[in-house]
């Protein structure tokens, strides 16, 4: 019994921990972010009989109309594109300059070397991670970033149809030709050619890439998108997003979409997706035999994530030596050097894994 109440305990201590670092990403029609007005409802009461004299009358708040804030979000329509600045890319620098792109939709000027000093460091080796945008928007400009990965081509769609400039990891070319990773910038798609418009750092202004090679080059950095935003427009970017806004849900969702993949398209990229997919959600087991499949079908080479998530789900299984040795072998996967290859197992999937392990909470986690 003690040992149990130790393990809530901790369970407690690591939920609280994570929900504060939470706390602390023809031609088409011109698309705008949408406003709604405010809904009203009646909070109604039952019918009373005929007060006696001298009793006073129920409180008048009871029955006033509450106005509460609803936002509907546009549909999207065959096409849409939004008006975006382009600039070319300094050396490495696709991801502070997609931001300063992205920036651009709210008529800012930003300079890339800014940037790229907030968002990179002095290192050019290093590549930007999405964790730094948000308190650099927030600090100079007063806007805000969310990131979340299981982004989904329906979902970048509507995101720009109501005026959002979502910025995406894939590829830069085709695998075949170059195992870069790289940051876009999405600014436009029709559905009649079936395809995205993206403003490329190091490709060009408004290049048309089909829906599916956007599909199928997002895959190995587990569709990770980012939305610089407003804080006014966060109701209506909750509202595109949905359930997956929650970190836990959006963790399980991904995880069972990939491990759908998996076993239906049987490639190297789905099973490393499906393993990163299990490890973030707490299933190491999972996740290292994935992992493992996946590796021994094909390249790993470029796909940055997996010098951490690898090493990390071996740590988290108590296999130490073996974490050692992985994080050593795969250091090598891409030149951008990591701080994280050493790091403990991510915190947010130990809860997940430990939460599925009491009987008495099956639930979701939720922040």
């Amino acid at each position: 019994m003690r040992a149990r109440a130790l393990v809530i305990a901790a369970v407690a201590l690591t939920a609280v921990l994570v929900v504060a670092a939470l706390a602390a990403g023809a031609a088409p029609a011109l698309a705008t972010r949408a406003t709604a007005p405010a809904a009203e409802i009646s909070v109604s009461t039952p019918p009373q009989a005929d007060a006696p004299a001298g009793a006073q009358a129920p409180d008048a708040a009871v029955t006033a109309p509450v106005a509460i804030q609803t936002v509907e979000p546009k549909a999207a329509p065959a096409s849409a594109a939004l008006d975006m600045r382009h600039l070319w890319q300094s050396l490495n620098n696709c991801g502070p300059a997609s931001v300063v792109m992205a920036l651009s939709t709210f008529g800012i000027t930003a300079d890339q070397e800014t940037a790229r000093l907030a968002l990179r460091g002095p290192d050019v080796r290093r590549g930007m991670g999405p964790q730094g945008v948000d308190p650099w928007v927030k600090e100079l400009y007063g806007l805000r970033s969310m990131w979340r990965n299981n982004g989904t081509n329906g979902l970048l769609k509507q995101l720009v149809a109501n005026g959002f400039a979502p910025l995406v990891t894939q590829w830069m070319q085709d695998p075949s030709v170059s195992r870069i990773a790289h940051w876009r910038a999405i600014r436009g798609y029709d559905d009649a050619l079936g395809t995205f418009y993206v403003n490329d750092p190091m490709l060009g202004n408004f290049v048309p890439l089909s829906y599916r090679w956007i599909q199928d080059n997002w895959q190995p950095f587990s569709y990770r998108y980012m939305v610089i935003y407003r804080p006014e427009d966060e109701a209506l970017l909750k509202a595109i997003v949905g359930p997956e806004w929650s970190e836990s849900r959006n963790r399980e969702a991904f995880y069972q979409r990939t491990k759908a993949e998996a076993l239906a398209q049987d490639t190297a990229a789905a099973w490393l997706t499906y393993g990163e997919a299990s490890y973030q959600s707490g299933r190491f087991d999972e996740a290292l035999a994935a992992f493992d499949k996946g590796l021994a079908m094909g390249n790993a080479q470029g796909v940055f994530t997996l010098r951490s998530s690898y090493p990390q789900t071996l740590r988290a299984l108590g296999k130490q030596r073996e974490a050692d040795a992985a994080q050593a072998k795969l250091s090598n996967l891409s030149a951008v050097p990591s701080s994280t290859v050493a790091s403990p197992p991510d915190s947010f999937a130990v809860w997940m894994a430990f939460r599925r392990t009491l009987a008495f909470d099956t639930d979701l986690p939720s922040e």
